[in-house]
């Protein structure tokens, strides 16, 4: 097999989810590369618009909830025809030409927009290729082509009807996981974690990241629980590329003992394996890292959108909670980790579940068809 991903960087979990599928390809010594599906359009434009995203993902999160609700309840503002969908086109024969060039035999989509720019691609260019999406969230994306790809990788099967919602036919839903890295499949025992990072194996450990952005009320959150930390508890705060909040936390936490800043970080499989709750924001990759691990969740609702139908799925599995506001938040926190009881329920839980290792499957999938 020759293999092209399509990703775009608006948002770390659609590259996340294409790398992690990658490694698979790659680990069998077959040709894979990544793409950014919106330079096919313009250096300019891949670059304006994912900066945009970036700071109203960040800054503006109210914005970004109503511009997804409104794709959400509109789907014509997307369907064949529509600006949306002819601006996305736009770099699609371009696109076309270069699969052509390049004898790319399987497409595979990890962002929604990617998949209506391939579909033009397809029809303008001819091209007879095996193509599929992977979804990176507990939803269908209103943004993705419902008609021309083969095969639409999902979740769980608890997620099919969302798809079948948007006129995807059932026979081409696979029921794969969200693709994660590797070692995320790989445990260590959770005394040996704790020690590797500088935790007290006889601490109860919170992990708190809300994305790579390090979007959300962290710095107030941490504030509020530290304040009334148990004398038994440490947190581990990783702020990701939010250089000013790794900044701020530092100025009042670096000689601390108990609560440890961490900027952007590589070890994130050996930190989950080492936390016993994870605070976070219901991102897709996030949420399935944590689900690989078995590890206990407080969502906050940073963002909404696409994130909401996560933050949902894992509330309704009864494998993380989430609560309105800063000082709600904190009390939830602090009651669960003063709860080992109920820590351990929650775990069970994800421990029982029958996991695939997604990218495999996906690979495997492909392969077979």
């Amino acid at each position: 097999m020759k293999v092209l991903i399509l990703s775009s960087s608006t948002g770390a979990g659609h590259d996340s989810c294409a790398n992690a599928v990658k490694e698979v390809f790659d680990k069998n010594n077959e040709v894979c590369k990544i793409e950014e599906v919106l330079k096919y359009i313009s250096k300019g434009v891949s670059t304006v618009i994912t900066k945009g995203h970036t700071s109203i993902y960040r800054h503006f999160p109210t914005a970004f909830r109503i511009g997804y609700e409104f794709l959400d309840n509109h789907s014509s503002a997307y369907k064949k025809g529509s600006l949306t969908n002819k601006f996305l086109s736009i770099g699609s024969k371009k696109l076309g030409e270069y699969i052509k060039a390049e004898g790319y035999d399987t497409v595979i989509c990890t962002h929604p927009f990617s998949t209506v720019m391939l579909a033009a691609a397809i029809e303008k260019c001819e091209l007879n290729v095996k193509t599929a999406f992977v979804a990176t969230d507990y939803t269908c994306a209103p943004t993705v082509d419902a008609e021309s790809l083969d095969v639409y990788f999902v979740p769980d099967n608890a997620i099919i009807d969302a798809f079948i919602k948007y006129g995807i036919k059932k026979e081409k839903i696979v029921p794969s996981g969200i693709p994660v890295r590797q070692m995320f499949y790989k445990n260590i025992q959770k005394d040996e974690a704790k020690l590797l990072m500088g935790i007290n194996g006889k601490n109860t450990h919170l992990l708190v990241m809300c994305g790579s952005m390090g979007c959300g009320p962290i710095k107030k959150l941490v504030d509020n629980i530290s304040a009334s930390l148990p004398e038994n508890a440490e947190i581990t705060v990783v702020c990701g590329t939010n250089e000013s909040l790794k900044k701020s936390l530092d100025k009042k936490y670096l000689s601390s003992k108990k609560i440890h800043i961490k900027g952007f970080v590589k070890n994130m499989s050996e930190l989950l394996d080492s936390a016993d709750l994870y605070l976070t924001k219901p991102g897709g990759l996030s949420v399935s890292e944590a689900r690989q691990k078995n590890l206990p969740m407080i969502f906050v609702n940073a963002v909404a959108g696409c994130e909401e139908y996560n933050r949902k799925h894992f509330v309704n599995m009864k494998t993380a909670i989430c609560s309105d506001g800063v000082k709600q938040l904190s009390e939830s926190c602090l009651e669960l980790l003063k709860s080992p009881e109920k820590l351990n329920e929650m775990r069970e839980i994800f421990a029982n579940e029958e996991k695939t290792n997604a990218s495999e499957q996906i690979r495997e999938y492909l392969i077979s068809q």
